[in-house]
């Protein structure tokens, strides 16, 4: 899954009808403090875990299209007054979510009224197309044009709402189109990329995590969109399968080779790491109980046996731990603000290398990521750019990217090698 673009119509203080093309690995936003840079990762956070909760009270218009292996996904999510909602009008009248499901004028929530429409297009087929409409008080589904279903409820549209209506849509569907979403929702339905903070909030995040597991029937299943690395329920799940469950558990760093424990161990230089885990809540599995967990905590041991405890890890090794952490939990994508902050060059380089094959975006005032970019052509380079800008009175805030022509001769440049492609892009005001 790759989010390929976002048409800003109107969103607090950014200049109206900002677009903006995304590559599909590494995204870099640079510019000054107050342009907007930390604004756009949020909004892209948003986008990805479909979340526009927080946005609840403030009026927004805007686009986007997710591209996966063999279909499209284009979403319009509005929170606007309904005389600013855009009617589809069909057959029968109108038929868009400022119409036939519309909440009454009187009872909208701080005067605005949320909005989607989402269009899945399948590669396969033409005529296979599947669009979805809701608003506060419904949402209705249409099939290659002919009309599916509709359901009147009030429910919290701006909440998880691309994937929960993909869900809910795959409960009336024909088999067909439903075997067709199956992939699709097992990608996305947890999908929740937060923004990596530039500070340390991601590694207070980490000790603050709660977990549980329940079991029903023979299976167990998780509770909740816990930020977990994918192979973490695996070993929870195997460390208490004995009774009597134990009040902790410790996990080694060799015990996962490929961990994000075991590469802060080597990329940090010591000799071995522990991660423990209290367990909270202990009801047998074996009666159908369940189970809870908290209190993560690190701890360390130098080359030359000296203990160090997390709290004694210094501000660019919490930030270390928490960005392998973070790239553990989450495989599609990397958000992430000020990345080489209070990190060394070399460690820069290798959390580069470990993003892989996600797409990331991420700021830096720092040149030294500029070091780590590296662009097959001119358009991979003219996409993976994005400059913020500040300006005087409405719409003070402009993203923008280089035009074909910059990018050509920034490209020419670059694979000449005449200079280091991070001179080249600060001279043109990139960095």
């Amino acid at each position: 899954m790759k989010l390929t673009r976002l048409h800003v119509h109107h969103y607090r203080g950014l200049a109206p009808d900002t677009v903006l093309t995304f590559g599909p690995t590494l995204n870099v936003v640079v510019g000054a403090t107050g342009s907007g840079r930390t604004t756009l990762l949020e909004l892209v956070s948003a986008v990805l875990c479909s979340d526009f909760s927080g946005l609840l009270r403030e009026p927004f218009a805007l686009d986007y299209a997710l591209r996966f292996d063999a279909l499209t996904v284009d979403v319009a999510v509005r929170n606007e007054p309904p005389a600013a909602l855009p009617a589809t009008v069909g057959e029968g009248g109108p038929t868009g979510p400022g119409a036939a499901l519309a909440l009454p004028p009187g009872a909208l929530a701080h005067g605005l009224m949320p909005s989607i429409v989402a269009t899945v297009r399948w590669d396969a087929a033409e005529d296979a197309r599947l669009v979805m409409r809701a608003s506060a008080t419904g949402f209705a589904c249409e099939v290659a044009g002919a009309a599916g279903f509709s359901k009147r409820m009030h429910w919290s549209v701006l909440d998880r709402s691309v994937w929960t209506l993909l869900f809910m849509a795959a409960q009336y569907l024909e088999r067909g189109v439903k075997d067709r979403l199956k992939d699709l929702l097992r990608e996305t339905f947890l999908l929740a990329p937060p923004r990596f903070d530039e500070s340390l909030g991601m590694f207070e995040r980490i000790g603050a995590i709660r977990y549980a597991m329940e079991q029903r029937g023979e299976e167990l299943f998780p509770l909740g969109l816990m930020a977990l690395p994918t192979w973490m329920p695996g070993w929870l799940r195997e460390q208490v399968e004995h009774e009597p469950v134990p009040p902790a558990l410790l996990l080694r760093h060799d015990a996962v080779p490929r961990s994000f424990l075991a590469r802060f161990v080597t990329l940090a230089g010591f000799a071995s790491g522990t991660l423990s885990v209290d367990v909270t809540e202990t009801t047998p599995l074996s009666q159908g109980g369940r189970l809870g967990f908290s209190g993560f905590r690190f701890a360390f041991v130098r080359a030359d046996g000296t203990p160090v405890t997390q709290e004694q890890l210094g501000h660019g090794q919490k930030r270390l731990l928490s960005f392998l952490y973070y790239l553990d939990v989450h495989e599609a994508f990397v958000i992430a603000d000020e990345l080489a902050d209070g990190l060394h060059p070399d460690l820069v380089r290798a959390c580069v290398h470990d993003v892989g094959g996600r797409q990331a975006f991420v700021t830096s005032q720092s040149p030294l990521l500029f070091e780590h970019l590296t662009f097959a052509n001119a358009e991979q380079l003219r996409t993976s750019l994005i400059r913020c800008e500040t300006g005087a009175g409405q719409g003070g805030w402009r993203w923008t990217q280089p035009t074909p022509e910059e990018a050509a001769r920034w490209f020419d440049a670059y694979r000449a090698g005449s200079m280091p492609l991070g001179a080249v892009l600060r001279a043109q005001g990139f960095g």
